[in-house]
């Protein structure tokens, strides 16, 4: 009877000692925590409870990532711009070098593609990763392939991560798209639909869905496509009303919300100009939301930028493989300004967070 009493006594400290360290946890960076996850069994249940992982997340400051190949050196790099003085770490990588390139980031978690096909799933901050299997209909050929195309995605009311593959179907001539699902803990890869149009750039996943630009003849027949990851359903919808869509339009995201690039001029020179249209929370109409300048580095640039990013409240543009321009809306000129020196080596930049979001099958399992 004493001892059931003694542990009645201590049963509330026990749970103040673990409030209080929870609180501390939610105050670490990603990087800690995923070393205070191998000190002990209890901190372990601690960090990997789903509620403390999203909650932690939702915390986390975006960053720059600048993922690269650096080929004489035979290593993968991935790097991260911390702050304005332009200060950079770099984070875990796979052991295996390889030719790996990125599709996307998604809650600290990155979609990594290489030549062959294949699709793997890494956490830089824990270095855990996760290899997928063979999707049921691969090209085996380069980045550029639309048949190689990956998104991670994630889905807020079933809390799962999903990779969406869409590639064209068996006859070139067919203008039709497919599309296939693998959720993280699955293990298998599922047919969920298709849709009609030529693909023009990878997908882009916002708010637990996954935006897929086609066109069709022309490029103000071009279509957005929208797979709900919750539903696995696609819908489409035309472009928005414009005088011209120049020499090439893409999908991004900015300020959680969809955008439309329009890059417009001629290919013979400047000027050049991109205007940035976002998509409202109605989801039918569009909002002109930024217009800048294009440098004229080459004739190449005449078409959209390898990547547009929001960040720390400027607009992030990559131009070629080397080159990253940032333009401030706040300032009082259109012009994009050079924000980080060429580097030596091509290089991917993708929005990022640190997180610890776990990517042992046994994890994936207990959070689902």
């Amino acid at each position: 009877m004493e001892q059931k009493k003694a542990r009645t006594a201590e049963e509330p400290a026990r749970l103040m000692c673990d409030d209080a360290l929870t609180e501390v946890f939610r105050r670490l960076p990603a990087r800690a925590l995923a070393a205070c996850r191998l000190v002990c069994k209890s901190w372990m249940t601690v960090l990997t409870d789903p509620h403390f992982i999203h909650e932690h997340l939702s915390r986390g400051r975006q960053k720059l990532l600048l993922f690269a190949n650096d080929r004489v050196s035979d290593r993968l790099l991935a790097m991260v711009l911390a702050d304005d003085n332009k200060s950079m770490y770099q984070l875990s990588r796979p052991a295996a070098s390889r030719s790996v390139f990125v599709h996307n980031s998604c809650n600290g978690l990155l979609c990594l593609g290489d030549s062959t096909g294949a699709v793997e799933v890494l956490n830089p901050t824990t270095g855990e990763s996760l290899m997928l299997p063979t999707p049921m209909h691969t090209a085996g050929s380069s980045q550029f392939s639309s048949c190689n195309w990956h998104c991670l995605g994630f889905c807020p009311k079933t809390r799962e991560h999903k990779v969406v593959h869409f590639y064209p179907g068996t006859h070139i001539d067919s203008f039709k798209v497919r599309c296939e699902i693998y959720t993280l803990g699955a293990g298998v890869w599922r047919q969920v639909g298709s849709f009609r149009g030529a693909p023009i750039d990878r997908g882009v996943h916002v708010n637990g869905a996954v935006y897929y630009l086609t066109k069709f003849r022309y490029i103000a027949s071009s279509r957005i496509n929208c797979l709900n990851l919750e539903s696995e359903k696609i819908d489409a919808m035309m472009l928005p009303p414009r005088k011209s869509y120049g020499g090439h339009c893409s999908l991004t995201e900015l300020e959680g919300r969809v955008c439309l690039l329009v890059v417009d001029g001629v290919l013979e020179g400047p000027p050049r100009t991109m205007d940035i249209l976002m998509l409202n929370s109605d989801e039918q109409s569009w909002t002109p939301r930024y217009h800048f300048s294009l440098p004229w580095l080459m004739p190449s640039c005449y078409f959209t930028p390898k990547h547009t990013l929001f960040h720390d409240g400027k607009i992030w543009v990559q131009l070629l493989a080397r080159n990253l321009y940032c333009f401030d809306p706040r300032s009082n000129s259109e012009e994009l300004t050079i924000a980080w020196p060429e580097l030596d080596f091509p290089f991917s930049t993708h929005t990022y967070i640190e997180s610890i979001v776990p990517l042992r099958k046994d994890y994936i399992k207990h959070i689902q």
